[in-house]
């Protein structure tokens, strides 16, 4: 069974829409692939398919369940995986990061054994509901205020970057030297050794070039 490991693996299981809403619809509650083929419009064959690339990738797993009305048994669907993904793209800026979690998966009561809500019951858990939409829509807006400082802060990086590379490229003709300087500036969280590794350049290469730029520099 295939591990997701990277970002690249990651988009090419979910750049599919049909599993991106399968997903969609199972972090709200667990469905059956029957729930999932009226919900989506698809045949439950097409429906399946895509659940087995979700849980070949440890996306969703399935538990069975037998069916009260003597039928074969079913099969229901929960997710498994907590993902964000982050790209940043401008000029003289790209950027990926992808943070992968595990998630703890609860036991869910058959749908056969959950009570439906009626309309005349609504009113008694309205209050929790109204006080955790409250709270959601709180959430919603520090993580607007986050995103809109986010985005400031990415646009001076971009600007920063921007600059170093007109400096970079007008002031160094060796190509592999603006490589070495270029990774050098736009990621101070590595080391040399790093660099050479990432650049795949021996180490005393990329020392020698470090070693220069910070004498030219300082």
């Amino acid at each position: 069974m295939p591990n997701l490991t990277d970002l690249d693996m990651l988009l090419s299981v979910i750049e599919n829409p049909t599993r991106r809403r399968i997903l969609e619809a199972l972090v709200r509650e667990p469905h059956y692939p029957l729930q999932l083929s009226k919900e989506l419009g698809m045949s439950q064959q097409a429906i399946m398919k895509h659940l087995k690339v979700l849980e070949d990738y440890n996306l969703v797993r399935s538990f069975p369940e037998e069916s009260d009305q003597g039928g074969p048994t079913r099969k229901r669907y929960v997710p498994t995986t907590k993902f964000t993904i982050i790209v940043d793209f401008g000029p003289g800026l790209f950027n990926t990061a992808f943070i992968k979690m595990a998630m703890e998966v609860l036991h869910f009561p058959r749908l056969d054994e959950e009570e439906e809500v009626e309309p005349s019951e609504l009113s008694e858990i309205g209050d929790r509901l109204m006080g955790l939409r409250e709270t959601i829509a709180g959430v919603d807006i520090e993580l607007e205020d986050i995103q809109t400082r986010r985005a400031r802060l990415i646009e001076i990086k971009e600007r920063a970057l921007e600059e170093a590379g007109h400096i970079v490229e007008g002031s160094i003709q060796d190509y592999q030297v603006r490589r070495i300087v270029y990774q050098y500036v736009q990621r101070p969280e590595l080391s040399p050794e790093q660099i050479a590794t990432e650049l795949g350049l021996r180490d005393d290469i990329v020392d020698l070039t470090i070693k220069r730029l910070k004498q030219k520099t300082g």
